[in-house]
């Protein structure tokens, strides 16, 4: 019975062409585990690499599938079959087509010296392809289903980070000889990069913003999980984390953050490619600029921040020097000399243009009733609000509506 399992399991994977293998913990020689890349190519000796590899496959537990990525994106699939001392090994595969964005990721994060491209080149172009990745799935759990039975065995997944010893015996043969600091380099001038992001940003400086973030995009990150989406969107996420503290250090309210911070993480767990997560990040690095520019409030004293965050964060409050002096806690005199020396304009009038500018907005882009276009800015009594609006800007909100509809359609 044993054997008709292990020729069927042959048998599935020779039909589809997938490398697999049936070997014995410990074994004397892996050359067969990557068809000779480590040994021929990188030069590493069994006595090094066996000793580590014999003691990973005889910790394989019975009943599990092990799924395994190196730091080569070399995928494989080890279970350990009905004879306690047998393991079966499927792979290696690739799950990525290697052209030149391929190569030039795996040679620029890996450092791997120029006179090795050509042999690793030709060592990949002999790996097997895998398109689509639910299909080698299917076939480990149909394997699995006859070595086992159905559901009888627990799947574990891990990569090159889970293995620190495994990857440091590369290290040495991933530098290049003449340029040892070459990796200090790279990550030096990748948070070199980073903060210089930062800064733009913390200044509200969008085109540099946007210079920055496209060379911080250009250094090609090691990946971190195997899921090259997951790993991408992680990385955007951990961006709008950094961006978000540039904007708070400009001295914008955690209010007007949160809100913006929070809708990009929302966005980023929508998005299904790297291009169009390349897309948002610019637009994200333009978003936190923008709220920069127009919420940067480190220039004045805490009393006069706190005053004009309440301001914009909502125009129906009851805005009045009496009750922003008793929300900042000082005298409503001082509020009011205060506000007029650092801002240049009287509270009350500060807080009239923008219940304006507000309205404008709404005339502009949406077809609400002017009655409710007032009380959406905190102006509900419609006389008083129109003769605000004339007053401020040169016109009646429907002939302002009316010149925003001639502009747009012109």
């Amino acid at each position: 019975m044993e054997q008709i399992i292990k020729d069927f399991v042959k048998e599935m994977f020779a039909i589809s062409k997938i490398p697999h293998h049936e070997f014995a913990a410990p074994c004397s020689n892996y050359e067969w585990l990557d068809f000779g890349f480590r040994t021929k190519i990188l030069g590493i000796s069994n006595s090094r690499l066996n000793p580590l590899l014999n003691r990973r496959f005889m910790e394989l537990p019975s009943h599990t599938i092990l799924y395994c990525t190196d730091i080569f994106q070399f995928h494989y699939i080890f279970m350990r079959n009905p004879d306690p001392d047998h393991i079966y090994c499927i792979g290696p595969v690739i799950y990525e087509r290697t052209g030149a964005s391929f190569y030039d990721e795996l040679f620029d994060s890996l450092h791997i010296p120029k006179e090795l491209w050509e042999p690793i080149r030709s060592h990949y172009s002999n790996v097997k392809y895998i398109p689509y990745l639910g299909m080698l799935d299917d076939f480990t759990s149909l394997c699995a289903n006859r070595i086992f039975g159905k559901g009888n065995y627990t799947i574990r997944h891990k990569d090159e980070k889970e293995f620190p010893d495994w990857s440091w015996i590369y290290q040495n043969y991933l530098r290049v000889p003449d340029e040892p600091y070459m990796n200090i380099r790279h990550i030096e001038d990748r948070y070199e990069t980073e903060n210089a992001l930062m800064k733009a940003v913390s200044s509200g400086n969008e085109a540099l913003a946007v210079e920055c973030a496209n060379h911080f995009f250009s250094y090609r990150i090691p990946q971190r999980l195997s899921n090259h989406l997951r790993d991408d969107r992680d990385l955007c996420i951990t961006l709008n984390t950094i961006l978000r503290k540039s904007a708070e250090h400009a001295g914008v309210h955690p209010i007007h953050i949160d809100s913006f911070s929070n809708g990009n993480i929302q966005q980023i767990e929508r998005l299904a490619s790297a291009e169009q997560l390349l897309l948002f990040l610019i637009k994200m690095v333009k978003g936190y600029c923008r709220l920069v520019a127009k919420y940067n409030l480190k220039d004045y004293s805490l009393p006069i921040q706190k005053a004009i965050t309440y301001i914009s964060t909502d125009l129906t409050a009851d805005l009045s020097l009496k009750s922003l002096a008793n929300q900042v806690n000082v005298n409503a005199s001082y509020l009011s000399t205060l506000f007029k020396k650092e801002v240049g304009v009287p509270l009350t009038e500060y807080v009239n243009r923008n219940r304006i500018e507000y309205s404008k907005t709404l005339l502009s882009d949406t077809d609400l009733a002017i009655k409710t276009i007032a009380i959406y800015s905190g102006i509900p009594d419609i006389q008083y609000f129109t003769r605000m609006f004339k007053r401020i800007t040169g016109m009646t909100p429907k002939a302002y509506r009316t010149q925003s509809y001639t502009k747009e359609f012109s």
